[in-house]
């Protein structure tokens, strides 16, 4: 339960990339019309697939979460970053430097957890978009605790606008 005795719910979204093309999901929050979620906490994780050893390699996972349920830009290019509708960032960078070839293989991971106090007001669902390594498969997901409540009119224009 959260502090304010509200159910406490969450949502995730899981991303998949085999290149370094940027890809966007949406975290579907469920809001009625009149309704809107206070985050509280966000996890968010970036895996790794297989790393073989054939050689030095800088393995990159850039990932952005915005108040935009439709956000799209690189999140590895500082100035899309800029954006005030993006309340969360992860980045992995992992540099490795093997040995000959066949003598190792690995497969990284990297978790961050941010909680919000007070919770991020957001009318709408939830947007993550990720980049991933050019030849590695990477997995991205983001799960986000939230409560929901009913808002007055002039409350939900006001969080609505911050999207302007």
């Amino acid at each position: 339960m959260s502090k304010s005795k509200r159910v406490l719910e969450w949502k995730m979204d899981t991303i998949q990339t085999a290149n370094a093309t940027v890809t966007n999901g949406r975290i579907e929050l469920g809001l009625r019309d009149d309704q809107i979620a206070e985050i509280h906490k966000i996890e968010s994780h970036i895996a790794s697939g297989l790393i073989e050893d054939s050689g030095d390699q800088l393995v990159c996972g850039y990932k952005a979460i915005s108040i935009d349920p439709d956000v799209a830009e690189d999140p590895a290019t500082g100035a899309n970053n800029e954006d005030l509708e993006k309340f969360a960032f992860h980045s992995y960078q992992v540099q490795l430097q093997m040995g000959a070839a066949g003598t190792s293989t690995l497969r990284l991971n990297d978790e961050v957890t941010r909680e919000y106090d007070p919770p991020l007001l957001v009318g709408t669902d939830v947007g993550q978009v990720v980049k991933g390594h050019a030849s590695i498969t990477m997995d991205f997901w983001t799960r986000v605790f939230f409560t929901r409540r009913k808002a007055t009119a002039s409350e939900l224009n006001r969080i609505l606008l911050k999207r302007r």
